[in-house]
């Protein structure tokens, strides 16, 4: 087609505009939606709490049961009307209060009879008792040594009213020599005096018992 621009132009022909070429358009594929797992939710295995047969035993290797002791019953009430009875009472008394409970439970058998009654005194204060002379070993066990037991005899005559010979009760008074004793079972001889004014002080004086009217 011929055209012109101006009116007095020549012709020319007309131009025609060149398509465009075509665009491509990249359409992106629809993205999938994440969809959420559903994870069953799992408990966990139970918990065995019951105690292990094998530990219990090896435990109870390691466990020391002890015993409890059985406090010694100590009879401190006297024989009515016999001062020999009353005068054990008494030293029993006072060696429960120096502190020896043990000492004190062999007293009465020791002083009536000679007998010393096993396992009770420490390993320590026995072999004291034997060399001193006032215990002796037998094949039946411990007793009273001779020069002991003829003392106690003696007092034991005297303080009954069976006996005034005083002259088997040995050198020292009745008082000193329970004192002694006292004193020698506790394993304390520097506690003698003390002892002594204890006995004094309850009655145990130096031929005999001072009995409350």
């Amino acid at each position: 087609m011929w055209v012109t621009r101006e009116p007095c132009a020549a012709w020319e022909a007309e131009r025609t505009a060149t398509p465009a070429p075509p665009v491509a358009v990249a359409i992106a594929a629809p993205t999938a939606t994440p969809t959420a797992t559903l994870v069953e939710s799992v408990a966990p295995p139970p918990i065995d709490l019951a105690p292990d047969p094998q530990l219990d035993d090896d435990s109870a290797d390691d466990i020391e049961v002890v015993e409890e002791l059985e406090p010694i019953d100590l009879d401190l009430t006297p024989a009515d009307g016999d001062p020999f009875a009353t005068f054990i009472a008494t030293l029993v008394e006072v060696a429960v209060e120096a502190g020896c409970e043990k000492a004190a439970a062999i007293l009465p058998a020791l002083l009536d009879g000679g007998r010393v009654m096993p396992g009770v005194l420490p390993a320590s204060v026995t072999d004291t008792l034997l060399d001193s002379g006032m215990l002796a070993r037998t094949e039946g066990g411990l007793v009273g040594g001779d020069a002991f037991r003829k003392t106690a005899a003696a007092w034991r005559a005297i303080l009954r009213g069976d006996s005034e010979d005083f002259s088997s009760c040995g050198t020292r008074m009745l008082d000193e020599w329970a004192a002694d004793l006292v004193a020698c079972l506790v394993a304390a001889p520097a506690k003698t005096e003390r002892l002594r004014r204890e006995l004094r002080t309850r009655g145990v004086a130096a031929f005999g018992l001072v009995l409350a009217a």
